[in-house]
């Protein structure tokens, strides 16, 4: 009862460090987690979500990969929320299957409470990288290594190894393109341990038998796909993995190959690095105490991982099941190291071997907890899109007449805010031409996103040669005054001069300005003590874990003037080539210290089209936006009606060289 109740306590410490996680990265964070990378899961969840029962020939998944989409597109369906909602949720989820995977597992390994205690603490606090993903990552990916353990349980552990096992490395299959990987690492697991340590050759019928439920579901994935019934099949996902055929790999490059793969920090540390000790120290006793069956998957994921290297150009994709199973052999180690009788009859060189492995084990830990938090605080403000969704959705809901030309970076985005009764027409990036033929049936959206990465590109206020922009300000007062071009992607200021009181001016200066990241409001009420001080460097480390708000270096353009008689509006001119602006343009009352501000990026509508208009010839127009560099292309105006933050509604306008 008493092991029971300390089991229970250290899965629900497992859930609440590694659930607090997800809830801090996801407190007030702007957009889905994790854009871009997040787009393409939310887009397609919401199929399955819009139809639960399509043909998996008409889904935007490939094959081995169509397991997550459907059951959490099933899910949203059923609980009438949309894909991003569904797509977060996914984590809490996940991380629950997760707990309750390794406890399952570990506790098959060896009966121990310490173990699977110390392996579920030690889980709390994992976390992974980009590179090969982790359990900040809850994707395809992190199934499959879920159902790998589980398929590993099963084939080690049960009695009924082809009923549990077998079914579970058919699901494995259709849940990542690594499942193809995965199911191999088993099948070389069963035969390292049914050969080399059991040696028992009849226990190779388990090996022919999960060989041949592996090649069924490949040919029957391919016939499917050459009849058309599924989109795509095992074959382009190797060919996308794939560095070279391996009939012509070469001895000297597939031997460069694996040293880079092995002289990789994440590879290094654990196997002739600093963990090293540990990880020697948990293969002794698993050797010692006979665990053939962990023994045999850690060889087999440490063969895979390093014949994989010269065969393919995502080789760190497939290190994530060889850390899921070293930190298993870790947590073995120190299950047996903090054992009291190991110690009451221990010498003294035996208790100094083993107080130096505590101290190692607790900087494993140290560094562990640094691990997570640095990269909770770093996917927190990864990528954000600040949009303003459930105002975009109810807008949209209301022009469901309308045509939906989307202009967006990531279409899965939008598409995943879609809820129960939610039907919008989009059409990514149509032509402007097929817009201009009939405008009154489209709506335009269009992004200018400030914070997401250095170069975002979407859409930008016109200011075309021989133009200008009316700034209407209130009456301004006489006194000094200041003009800035903040952030506006200006190459240069030729050309470009400001009038106001019958006076040009063109004297920029030219400084340099920092896109910072708002973080006030984004950070919980309360924080475990790892989160605190962020911007604080912890010892033995070199970098806090917030390293700094500044998403982009920029640059504004200033210019200071004097009023000497009232005035009502400034004129932003443009004698030279036309441009496209984004960032702001600032006017501040050098003697009150009050600024008045035109915000692109996210200004209020009412500002947008009342505070500022173009001048062109002889005729005032609203403000006109396009995509300089994009569809619908520079020969195609429009004119904003709602604004959203980083997304805006727009209408067409007409020609650019109809103006």
């Amino acid at each position: 009862m008493k092991n029971k109740i300390t089991i229970s306590g250290a899965f629900l410490f497992f859930l609440l460090v590694q659930w607090y996680g997800i809830y801090f990265m996801l407190y007030n964070h702007p957009g889905p987690l994790g854009l871009n990378d997040s787009a393409s899961y939310i887009q397609q969840i919401d199929f399955f979500r819009e139809f639960p029962l399509s043909s998996p020939s008409l889904a935007p998944s490939n094959i081995n990969k169509i397991l997550h989409p459907y059951i959490f597109g099933l899910l949203a369906s059923l609980m009438g929320i949309s894909a991003t909602s569904m797509f977060h949720l996914n984590f809490y989820i996940g991380i629950f299957l997760m707990g309750l995977t390794i406890t399952s597992l570990v506790k098959k390994i060896d009966s121990s409470a310490l173990f699977t205690v110390i392996a579920l603490l030690l889980f709390a606090f994992h976390e992974g990288k980009g590179s090969y993903h982790g359990f900040f990552w809850v994707v395809p990916s992190f199934y499959a290594i879920m159902l790998f353990l589980l398929t590993a349980r099963a084939v080690f552990y049960s009695k009924h190894h082809y009923i549990y096992g077998l079914p579970l490395l058919a699901l494995l299959l259709v849940t990542h393109s690594t499942g193809i990987y995965l199911g191999s690492l088993i099948v070389v697991a069963i035969l390292l341990h049914e050969t080399l340590f059991k040696r028992n050759l009849p226990g190779i019928k388990k090996l022919v038998a999960f060989l041949l439920a592996v090649g069924v579901i490949f040919i029957g994935s391919e016939y499917l796909y050459q009849q058309h019934i599924l989109p795509a099949s095992f074959t382009s996902s190797f060919n996308s993995y794939r560095k070279v055929e391996f009939q012509n790999l070469m001895p000297a490059t597939a031997l460069n190959d694996i040293l880079e793969t092995i002289g990789r920090h994440d590879f290094s540390k654990y196997f002739y690095g600093l963990y090293t000790p540990l990880v020697v120290y948990g293969l002794y006793w698993i050797w010692k105490e006979k665990k053939y069956p962990l023994l045999s998957l850690f060889m087999a994921a440490l063969i895979g991982q390093i014949l994989i290297s010269p065969l393919s150009n995502y080789t760190y994709r497939f290190f994530y099941p060889l850390e899921i199973l070293t930190w298993i052999v870790i947590a073995y180690g120190l299950s047996k190291l903090l054992q009291p009788r190991e110690w009451s009859t221990a010498g003294i060189t035996a208790k100094t071997s083993r107080w130096a492995l505590v101290v190692l084990s607790s900087l494993f830990l140290y560094n562990t907890i640094h691990q997570k938090a640095a990269h909770n605080f770093y996917f927190k403000f990864y990528n954000p899109l600040f949009l303003e969704a459930k105002a975009f959705t109810d807008y949209l809901d209301n022009n469901q007449d309308k045509k939906l030309a989307m202009y967006v970076k990531l279409p899965g985005v939008y598409m995943g805010l879609q809820q129960s009764g939610m039907d919008f027409a989009y059409h990514f990036n149509p032509s402007g031409k097929n817009i201009a033929r009939d405008p009154e049936s489209w709506l335009v959206i269009g992004e200018n996103l400030r914070l997401y990465e250095a170069n975002n590109g979407g859409f930008r206020a016109l200011l075309p040669k021989d133009g200008a922009l009316h700034i209407k300000t209130p009456a301004l007062l006489p006194g000094r005054y200041r003009i800035e071009l903040i952030d506006t992607e200006l190459p240069g200021t030729d050309g470009i001069s400001i009038s106001a009181d019958g006076v040009t001016l063109s004297d920029w200066q030219e400084d340099s300005y920092a896109v910072r990241f708002p973080e006030k409001g984004m950070y919980p009420p309360i924080m475990p003590p790892w989160y605190w001080f962020p911007d604080t460097t912890w010892p033995l480390h070199n970098r806090p874990m917030r390293k700094t708000d500044i998403v982009r270096e920029s640059r504004k353009h200033s210019i200071d003037f004097t009023l000497h008689e009232p005035t009502a509006s400034l004129m932003l001119r443009n004698s030279g080539e036309t441009r496209y602006l984004a960032g702001m343009i600032q006017l501040t009352n050098l003697d009150t210290g009050l600024a008045q501000v035109i915000d692109f990026y996210w200004g209020d509508e009412t500002t947008l089209k009342e505070g500022i208009s173009l001048v062109y010839g002889d005729k005032e127009l609203p403000l006109l936006w396009t995509d300089p560099n994009g569809a619908p292309g520079r020969a195609y105006l429009f004119q904003m009606k709602k604004a959203f933050k980083d997304a805006k509604a727009f209408t067409y306008y007409g020609k650019a060289s109809d103006i």
